[in-house]
């Protein structure tokens, strides 16, 4: 009963350690008073979790039964009197066991008093008290003489456990300590596990330089066990290289991000355009969240050659190729503009008219227009429009108008193609094809308020009157106010009927002439009314006396009264 007690004792004291269960181990390394005294009063072993380590757990020594004599004393006499019961109990021949002793103190809740005895004795700091003491130590306070113990343990090898440094050194919380002893190959080089556990409080603290020692102690890969936390370290130490490697522990759906996120955090640029380029180069690559994310890095060339093999094949409105051309911008380079014509020239007639829409809009016009021209598409009519436009975006006159001779040469044209044609028309135009548009227009139902009026006028400076007549009629159904118009109808119908057909017409007009204008003097004239006529050009005259027109229309009034004498007069003013 005796052995099983001190054995008891020994697997409270002494747990197997390994990995993080040497972490946990170490937690529970060295007692409380409530798990010391049920263990001595019951006498029964306290089971612990045994874990497959790559250190030896300690054997468990036994202990001899504590002497009346002393155990009587334990409660109330001091270090000095229990060494010297114990050197005298030893020296008659007793079983009596140092650190027995200790422990019967540390039961008694006296830790300075056991730490003195175990001083007092001669076999009080062998390594068999070892445990005890850094646990005594912590007990009370003193846990810098517990490092201090502890770290000179880590220097060299001796007779003490592994388990029992790494289990101390966890427990007062120096797991630095573990490392040194490593380094010195005190303990064996630790597995992954502790290992892992050592980085992570390493790096925890800050100190790079643990982690460097640790990585000379052990080749256990704590790195591949926890790759952000090696991510992590190497970024600290500014290892670039470190960090790539670690990356490759990562899960595949994570290794590229982290690998550009830590090429990035270096500020490696040309690394992390190395490995997006890369990146991209391979197969089923997703190339347009690669070009976004070598624009975010300042390559935006990089990304639209990234984005031209994405929208390769596709429409110029598919999201790879809107966002391409967006990258591109007004006036892309050489390579850009190749690529556009090369898209103009592949796939289905519509999509080759879709990309020369978007090359149009992007190169120099006049070098668009020479493309365009003798492009096998040139002559359909949505191209021949873009070519009338760069014409006249150029100044190219001729150009323009041998492509609207070619679309106005009877091809069906819809409202919106009408429209165009208007908006893109050369600015010296022959007179027929400006009446030709004008009529497509009117025929189209997109006629401007004016179209009819100047196709009357059209005709009428063509001699065909009835054609003019037809033109206002149309026109002044909508717009019965128009004095231009009625003017020109009344001259109409003065050469189709004479002098009756004109006069309803110069009557309307009349009506509608400003009270004090030369348009009323004129129609005045006309209706014979030449009296009116010369007293409202005189009136006019008296206001703008240096308006030349005005003084030629008064001469001819007075000419046609009788007057030549004054119309001479009014011409020498």
């Amino acid at each position: 009963m005796r052995i099983d007690r001190h054995r008891a004792r020994l697997a409270l004291l002494l747990p197997a350690l390994t990995g993080i269960g040497l972490l946990a181990g170490g937690l529970m390394l060295l007692p409380k008073e409530r798990e010391i005294l049920p263990a001595l009063r019951r006498a029964q072993p306290v089971p612990f979790l045994a874990t497959r380590s790559s250190m030896p757990a300690p054997a468990s020594p036994v202990l001899p039964p504590a002497h009346p004599s002393i155990t009587a004393q334990i409660a109330t006499a001091d270090a000095a009197t229990l060494a010297a019961l114990t050197t005298r109990l030893i020296a008659e021949g007793q079983p009596v066991s140092t650190l027995q002793v200790a422990y019967d103190l540390v039961a008694a809740k006296r830790p300075e008093v056991a730490l003195d005895y175990l001083a007092a004795r001669p076999d009080g700091a062998t390594a068999a008290t070892w445990r005890l003491r850094i646990d005594l130590l912590h007990r009370t306070g003193r846990d810098a003489n517990a490092a201090a113990l502890v770290a000179r343990a880590a220097e060299k090898q001796g007779a003490l456990p592994a388990a029992d440094i790494v289990a101390a050194a966890y427990a007062i919380d120096r797991p630095d300590l573990v490392i040194v002893a490593a380094a010195n190959h005190v303990i064996p080089p630790p597995d992954t596990a502790l290992a892992l556990d050592l980085a992570r409080r390493a790096d925890k603290a800050g100190r790079r330089d643990l982690i460097a020692l640790l990585d000379t102690a052990t080749t256990a890969n704590w790195r591949a066990a926890d790759p952000w936390l090696a991510i992590r370290v190497a970024a600290r130490s500014k290892d670039t290289a470190a960090g790539l490697r670690a990356a490759g522990y990562l899960p595949v759906e994570q290794r590229q991000a982290a690998r550009e996120a830590i090429l990035t955090e270096a500020g490696d640029r040309a690394g992390l355009r190395t490995e997006l380029l890369a990146d991209a180069a391979a197969p089923g690559a997703p190339l347009e969240q690669i070009a976004e994310r070598l624009v975010a890095a300042g390559y935006r060339g990089d990304a639209t050659a990234v984005l031209r093999r994405a929208a390769a094949g596709l429409a110029p409105t598919a999201p790879a190729a809107q966002r391409l051309l967006y990258l591109m911008g007004p006036r892309p380079g050489s390579d850009d503009l190749a690529w556009l014509k090369q898209q103009s020239l592949q796939g289905s007639a519509t999509r080759q008219r879709s990309w020369l829409a978007s090359y149009a809009e992007r190169d120099q016009p006049g070098a668009a227009l020479v493309f365009l021209s003798r492009h096998p598409l040139a002559d359909e009519t949505d191209v021949m429009l873009m070519r009338l436009s760069l014409a006249r975006t150029t100044g190219n006159d001729a150009a323009g108008r041998t492509v609207l001779t070619a679309l106005l040469d009877g091809r069906a044209l819809s409202p919106d193609q009408v429209r165009a044609v208007s908006a893109a028309a050369p600015a010296r135009i022959d007179p027929a094809q400006a009446a030709t548009i004008t009529k497509r227009r009117v025929a189209a139902g997109i006629a401007a308020p004016r179209d009819q009026l100047d196709l009357a006028w059209a005709a009428w400076n063509a001699g065909d009157a009835k054609a003019a007549g037809q033109w206002l009629d149309a026109h002044l159904a909508t717009a019965p106010t128009d004095l231009p118009a009625l003017r020109l109808m009344a001259d109409v119908q003065a050469r189709i009927g004479g002098v009756r057909g004109a006069r309803p017409w110069l009557e309307r007009a009349l009506a509608q002439s400003p009270a004090d204008s030369r348009a009323r003097a004129e129609v005045l004239e006309k209706l014979g009314r030449r009296d009116e006529a010369v007293r409202l050009v005189e009136t006019l005259r008296s206001e703008t006396p240096q308006d030349r027109s005005l003084a030629a229309l008064h001469a001819r009034l007075l000419i046609t009264q009788g007057q030549p004498g004054r119309a001479r007069t009014v011409l020498a003013q």
